[in-house]
Protein backbone atom coordinates (compact mmCIF):
# COMPACT_ATOMS: atom_id res chain seq x y z
CA UNK A 1 0.00 0.00 0.00
CA UNK A 2 2.61 2.24 1.07
CA UNK A 3 4.49 1.76 -2.58
CA UNK A 4 1.60 2.00 -4.47
CA UNK A 5 1.36 5.62 -2.59
CA UNK A 6 4.35 6.15 -2.92
CA UNK A 7 4.17 5.47 -7.10
CA UNK A 8 1.11 7.47 -7.20
CA UNK A 9 2.81 10.78 -5.22
CA UNK A 10 5.41 10.66 -7.79
CA UNK A 11 3.44 10.45 -10.32
CA UNK A 12 1.61 13.60 -9.89
CA UNK A 13 4.84 15.06 -8.90
CA UNK A 14 6.26 14.29 -12.35
CA UNK A 15 2.57 15.80 -13.60
CA UNK A 16 3.21 19.25 -11.83
CA UNK A 17 6.66 19.54 -12.74
CA UNK A 18 5.81 18.95 -16.35
CA UNK A 19 3.24 21.47 -16.42
CA UNK A 20 5.20 24.22 -14.59
CA UNK A 21 8.30 23.22 -17.11
CA UNK A 22 5.62 23.56 -20.23
CA UNK A 23 3.48 26.35 -18.52
CA UNK A 24 4.29 28.99 -21.85
CA UNK A 25 3.07 26.60 -24.05
CA UNK A 26 -0.01 26.00 -22.28
CA UNK A 27 -0.56 30.38 -21.94
CA UNK A 28 0.18 30.23 -25.80
CA UNK A 29 -2.81 27.38 -26.09
CA UNK A 30 -5.52 29.61 -24.46
CA UNK A 31 -6.49 31.47 -26.79
CA UNK A 32 -6.79 28.58 -28.95
CA UNK A 33 -8.61 26.96 -26.75
CA UNK A 34 -11.20 29.82 -26.54
CA UNK A 35 -11.86 30.16 -29.81
CA UNK A 36 -12.61 26.25 -30.15
CA UNK A 37 -15.01 26.37 -27.51
CA UNK A 38 -16.85 29.08 -28.51
CA UNK A 39 -16.99 28.30 -32.22
CA UNK A 40 -17.07 24.50 -31.64
CA UNK A 41 -18.58 23.76 -28.29
CA UNK A 42 -21.16 26.40 -27.90
CA UNK A 43 -23.24 26.32 -30.85
CA UNK A 44 -23.62 22.46 -29.97
CA UNK A 45 -26.27 23.82 -27.00
CA UNK A 46 -28.28 23.63 -30.58
CA UNK A 47 -28.74 20.09 -30.11
CA UNK A 48 -30.95 20.81 -27.44
CA UNK A 49 -33.58 21.46 -30.12
CA UNK A 50 -34.03 17.48 -31.24
CA UNK A 51 -35.51 17.07 -27.61
CA UNK A 52 -38.00 19.73 -27.87
CA UNK A 53 -40.63 21.27 -30.21
CA UNK A 54 -37.90 24.84 -30.60
CA UNK A 55 -39.56 28.06 -31.07
CA UNK A 56 -37.63 30.89 -32.15
CA UNK A 57 -39.73 33.35 -30.34
CA UNK A 58 -38.71 32.13 -26.64
CA UNK A 59 -35.44 30.49 -27.42
CA UNK A 60 -33.33 26.89 -26.35
CA UNK A 61 -34.57 27.67 -22.42
CA UNK A 62 -38.28 28.47 -23.24
CA UNK A 63 -39.06 25.93 -25.51
CA UNK A 64 -40.65 23.06 -24.11
CA UNK A 65 -39.54 19.49 -24.11
CA UNK A 66 -40.81 16.81 -26.16
CA UNK A 67 -37.96 14.01 -24.96
CA UNK A 68 -37.59 11.47 -27.94
CA UNK A 69 -40.76 12.38 -30.20
CA UNK A 70 -39.01 13.94 -33.17
CA UNK A 71 -36.81 11.04 -33.50
CA UNK A 72 -39.94 8.09 -32.98
CA UNK A 73 -41.49 10.14 -35.98
CA UNK A 74 -38.61 9.46 -37.57
CA UNK A 75 -37.96 6.23 -37.07
CA UNK A 76 -41.93 5.97 -37.84
CA UNK A 77 -41.52 7.99 -41.72
CA UNK A 78 -41.98 5.01 -44.23
CA UNK A 79 -39.28 7.26 -46.20
CA UNK A 80 -36.67 6.72 -42.86
CA UNK A 81 -35.35 3.13 -44.57
CA UNK A 82 -35.10 4.27 -48.19
CA UNK A 83 -32.90 7.42 -47.00
CA UNK A 84 -30.57 5.00 -44.70
CA UNK A 85 -30.68 2.55 -47.43
CA UNK A 86 -29.67 4.66 -50.41
CA UNK A 87 -27.18 6.57 -47.43
CA UNK A 88 -25.02 3.21 -46.68
CA UNK A 89 -25.16 2.44 -50.56
CA UNK A 90 -23.85 5.19 -51.62
CA UNK A 91 -21.26 5.61 -49.07
CA UNK A 92 -20.45 1.80 -49.11
CA UNK A 93 -19.55 1.69 -52.76
CA UNK A 94 -17.27 5.29 -52.38
CA UNK A 95 -15.71 3.40 -49.51
CA UNK A 96 -14.35 0.85 -52.04
CA UNK A 97 -12.24 3.41 -53.85
CA UNK A 98 -10.39 4.26 -50.45
CA UNK A 99 -7.66 2.32 -51.71
CA UNK A 100 -7.67 4.46 -55.32
CA UNK A 101 -5.90 7.36 -53.78
CA UNK A 102 -3.28 5.01 -51.70
CA UNK A 103 -2.17 3.60 -55.05
CA UNK A 104 -2.14 6.93 -56.88
CA UNK A 105 0.46 8.10 -54.33
CA UNK A 106 2.43 5.13 -54.91
CA UNK A 107 2.88 4.68 -58.23
CA UNK A 108 3.53 9.26 -58.77
CA UNK A 109 6.16 8.26 -56.31
CA UNK A 110 8.07 6.13 -58.96
CA UNK A 111 8.02 8.47 -61.47
CA UNK A 112 11.39 9.68 -62.33
CA UNK A 113 10.46 12.52 -64.89
CA UNK A 114 9.60 15.31 -62.83
CA UNK A 115 8.30 17.30 -65.90
CA UNK A 116 5.27 14.48 -66.11
CA UNK A 117 5.01 13.74 -62.85
CA UNK A 118 4.09 17.43 -62.43
CA UNK A 119 1.56 17.02 -65.04
CA UNK A 120 0.07 14.19 -63.64
CA UNK A 121 -0.58 15.77 -60.04
CA UNK A 122 -1.62 19.08 -61.68
CA UNK A 123 -4.18 16.56 -63.53
CA UNK A 124 -5.51 14.61 -60.77
CA UNK A 125 -5.82 17.93 -57.79
CA UNK A 126 -7.65 20.14 -60.62
CA UNK A 127 -11.23 18.26 -59.96
CA UNK A 128 -10.81 19.12 -56.18
CA UNK A 129 -11.39 22.69 -56.79
CA UNK A 130 -14.83 22.70 -59.25
CA UNK A 131 -17.63 22.89 -58.16
CA UNK A 132 -20.26 20.17 -58.15
CA UNK A 133 -22.33 22.23 -60.65
CA UNK A 134 -19.16 22.26 -62.72
CA UNK A 135 -18.88 18.52 -62.50
CA UNK A 136 -22.57 18.15 -62.96
CA UNK A 137 -22.62 19.84 -65.78
CA UNK A 138 -19.85 17.85 -67.56
CA UNK A 139 -21.57 14.74 -66.50
CA UNK A 140 -24.21 15.77 -68.49
CA UNK A 141 -22.08 17.17 -71.60
CA UNK A 142 -20.70 13.07 -71.75
CA UNK A 143 -24.22 11.40 -70.62
CA UNK A 144 -27.41 13.45 -71.33
CA UNK A 145 -29.19 11.33 -73.51
CA UNK A 146 -29.60 13.83 -76.94
CA UNK A 147 -26.37 15.95 -76.79
CA UNK A 148 -24.40 13.42 -74.65
CA UNK A 149 -21.06 12.92 -75.91
CA UNK A 150 -20.95 9.03 -75.22
CA UNK A 151 -24.44 8.59 -76.91
CA UNK A 152 -23.66 10.24 -79.74
CA UNK A 153 -20.90 8.62 -80.46
CA UNK A 154 -23.23 4.75 -79.31
CA UNK A 155 -25.26 6.75 -82.70
CA UNK A 156 -22.86 7.12 -84.79
CA UNK A 157 -22.06 2.69 -84.53
CA UNK A 158 -25.45 2.49 -85.14
CA UNK A 159 -26.32 1.73 -81.54
CA UNK A 160 -29.49 3.30 -79.77
CA UNK A 161 -28.73 6.23 -76.73
CA UNK A 162 -28.86 4.86 -73.50
CA UNK A 163 -30.72 7.52 -70.68
CA UNK A 164 -27.89 7.16 -68.14
CA UNK A 165 -28.88 10.07 -66.21
CA UNK A 166 -32.57 8.40 -65.93
CA UNK A 167 -31.49 5.57 -65.20
CA UNK A 168 -31.88 3.61 -61.60
CA UNK A 169 -29.18 1.18 -62.71
CA UNK A 170 -26.71 3.47 -63.45
CA UNK A 171 -27.06 6.61 -61.40
CA UNK A 172 -25.35 4.73 -58.44
CA UNK A 173 -22.49 4.20 -60.78
CA UNK A 174 -22.52 8.04 -61.90
CA UNK A 175 -22.24 9.48 -58.06
CA UNK A 176 -19.15 7.29 -56.85
CA UNK A 177 -17.56 8.10 -60.35
CA UNK A 178 -18.01 11.23 -60.17
CA UNK A 179 -16.88 11.52 -56.25
CA UNK A 180 -13.70 9.49 -56.90
CA UNK A 181 -12.98 11.84 -60.02
CA UNK A 182 -13.39 15.16 -57.84
CA UNK A 183 -11.35 13.73 -54.98
CA UNK A 184 -8.49 11.08 -56.04
CA UNK A 185 -5.48 13.59 -56.23
CA UNK A 186 -6.76 15.37 -53.05
CA UNK A 187 -7.05 13.00 -50.75
CA UNK A 188 -3.50 11.36 -52.10
CA UNK A 189 -1.39 13.98 -51.00
CA UNK A 190 -1.57 12.76 -47.87
CA UNK A 191 -0.36 9.60 -48.87
CA UNK A 192 2.53 11.21 -50.88
CA UNK A 193 3.63 13.14 -47.98
CA UNK A 194 3.76 9.92 -45.59
CA UNK A 195 5.70 8.21 -48.55
CA UNK A 196 8.21 11.25 -48.98
CA UNK A 197 9.19 10.80 -45.32
CA UNK A 198 10.32 7.10 -45.82
CA UNK A 199 13.93 6.08 -45.17
CA UNK A 200 15.41 5.78 -48.10
CA UNK A 201 17.72 3.07 -47.35
CA UNK A 202 14.95 0.41 -47.14
CA UNK A 203 14.73 0.91 -50.85
CA UNK A 204 18.48 0.96 -51.15
CA UNK A 205 18.93 -2.81 -49.36
CA UNK A 206 15.89 -3.99 -50.92
CA UNK A 207 17.04 -3.85 -54.46
CA UNK A 208 20.66 -4.76 -53.81
CA UNK A 209 18.64 -8.13 -52.70
CA UNK A 210 17.28 -7.97 -56.04
CA UNK A 211 14.09 -6.63 -55.55
CA UNK A 212 12.30 -4.75 -58.36
CA UNK A 213 10.03 -1.41 -58.13
CA UNK A 214 6.33 -3.64 -58.07
CA UNK A 215 8.33 -5.41 -54.76
CA UNK A 216 9.33 -2.27 -53.04
CA UNK A 217 5.96 -0.70 -52.98
CA UNK A 218 4.25 -3.58 -51.82
CA UNK A 219 6.81 -4.88 -49.50
CA UNK A 220 8.21 -1.19 -48.29
CA UNK A 221 6.19 1.71 -49.31
CA UNK A 222 2.49 0.13 -48.21
CA UNK A 223 3.61 -1.14 -45.08
CA UNK A 224 4.98 1.87 -44.03
CA UNK A 225 2.28 4.21 -44.96
CA UNK A 226 0.12 1.61 -43.23
CA UNK A 227 -0.59 3.51 -40.19
CA UNK A 228 -1.48 6.93 -42.68
CA UNK A 229 -3.66 4.58 -44.08
CA UNK A 230 -5.47 3.77 -40.84
CA UNK A 231 -5.84 6.94 -39.64
CA UNK A 232 -7.67 8.26 -42.80
CA UNK A 233 -9.89 5.19 -43.06
CA UNK A 234 -10.93 6.02 -39.24
CA UNK A 235 -11.90 9.57 -40.34
CA UNK A 236 -13.48 8.41 -43.59
CA UNK A 237 -15.56 5.77 -41.36
CA UNK A 238 -17.09 8.92 -39.72
CA UNK A 239 -18.56 10.10 -42.71
CA UNK A 240 -19.95 7.04 -43.63
CA UNK A 241 -23.74 7.90 -43.10
CA UNK A 242 -23.20 11.21 -44.51
CA UNK A 243 -23.34 12.40 -48.50
CA UNK A 244 -22.17 15.17 -50.30
CA UNK A 245 -25.69 16.92 -50.54
CA UNK A 246 -24.72 19.38 -53.39
CA UNK A 247 -23.56 16.39 -55.47
CA UNK A 248 -26.98 14.26 -54.86
CA UNK A 249 -28.71 17.37 -55.37
CA UNK A 250 -28.11 18.29 -58.79
CA UNK A 251 -27.99 14.59 -59.72
CA UNK A 252 -31.41 14.20 -59.08
CA UNK A 253 -34.16 13.96 -61.40
CA UNK A 254 -37.53 12.51 -60.79
CA UNK A 255 -36.89 8.72 -62.52
CA UNK A 256 -34.13 8.47 -59.64
CA UNK A 257 -35.19 10.52 -57.02
CA UNK A 258 -35.98 6.97 -55.15
CA UNK A 259 -32.34 6.39 -54.86
CA UNK A 260 -30.95 9.87 -54.14
CA UNK A 261 -33.33 10.49 -51.88
CA UNK A 262 -30.87 10.40 -48.92
CA UNK A 263 -30.75 12.29 -45.46
CA UNK A 264 -29.63 15.70 -46.66
CA UNK A 265 -31.62 15.78 -49.43
CA UNK A 266 -34.92 15.16 -47.01
CA UNK A 267 -33.89 18.05 -44.28
CA UNK A 268 -33.52 20.35 -47.24
CA UNK A 269 -37.10 19.18 -48.84
CA UNK A 270 -38.63 19.42 -45.84
CA UNK A 271 -37.09 22.56 -44.23
CA UNK A 272 -35.49 25.08 -46.66
CA UNK A 273 -37.88 24.86 -49.72
CA UNK A 274 -41.02 24.55 -48.42
CA UNK A 275 -40.14 27.84 -46.00
CA UNK A 276 -40.65 25.26 -43.03
CA UNK A 277 -39.66 25.32 -39.15
CA UNK A 278 -38.84 22.32 -38.23
CA UNK A 279 -36.22 23.07 -36.85
CA UNK A 280 -36.60 20.25 -33.90
CA UNK A 281 -36.92 17.56 -36.45
CA UNK A 282 -34.35 18.18 -38.71
CA UNK A 283 -31.99 19.05 -35.43
CA UNK A 284 -33.03 15.18 -34.11
CA UNK A 285 -32.06 13.67 -38.23
CA UNK A 286 -28.61 15.51 -38.09
CA UNK A 287 -28.26 14.35 -34.54
CA UNK A 288 -29.02 11.04 -35.15
CA UNK A 289 -26.48 11.24 -38.21
CA UNK A 290 -23.88 12.31 -36.13
CA UNK A 291 -24.19 9.28 -33.28
CA UNK A 292 -24.07 6.77 -36.09
CA UNK A 293 -20.75 8.28 -37.42
CA UNK A 294 -19.34 8.85 -34.06
CA UNK A 295 -20.01 5.49 -33.18
CA UNK A 296 -18.43 4.17 -36.51
CA UNK A 297 -15.10 5.72 -35.61
CA UNK A 298 -14.93 4.45 -32.53
CA UNK A 299 -15.48 1.31 -33.17
CA UNK A 300 -12.91 1.00 -36.11
CA UNK A 301 -10.79 2.90 -34.12
CA UNK A 302 -10.95 0.21 -31.50
CA UNK A 303 -10.55 -2.82 -34.77
CA UNK A 304 -7.33 -0.59 -35.48
CA UNK A 305 -5.86 -0.85 -32.34
CA UNK A 306 -6.93 -4.64 -31.74
CA UNK A 307 -4.73 -4.91 -34.83
CA UNK A 308 -1.81 -3.58 -34.02
CA UNK A 309 -2.45 0.19 -35.68
CA UNK A 310 -2.19 2.99 -33.72
CA UNK A 311 -5.98 4.77 -34.22
CA UNK A 312 -6.60 7.92 -33.55
CA UNK A 313 -7.65 7.97 -30.05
Amino acid sequence: MVAKRGKGYAARKTLKKQLWEYRWIYVLGIPGLIVMFLMFYMPMRGLLMAFQDYNPHVGILGSPWVGLKHFKTLFADPKFYNMLKNTLVISGLSLLTFPVPIFLAMIMNEVRNKAFKKFVQTSVYLPHFLSWAIVASLTFFLLSTEQGFLNKLAEMRGNEATAYLFSTKWIYLIIVVQSLWKSIGWNSIVYLAAISGIDQSLYEAAKMDGANKFQCMMKITLPSIMPTVMVMLILRMGTIISVDFEQVFLMNNPMVKSHLEVFEVYIFNNSIATGSTQYSYTTAIGLFKSVVNTALVILTNWITNRKGYEGVM
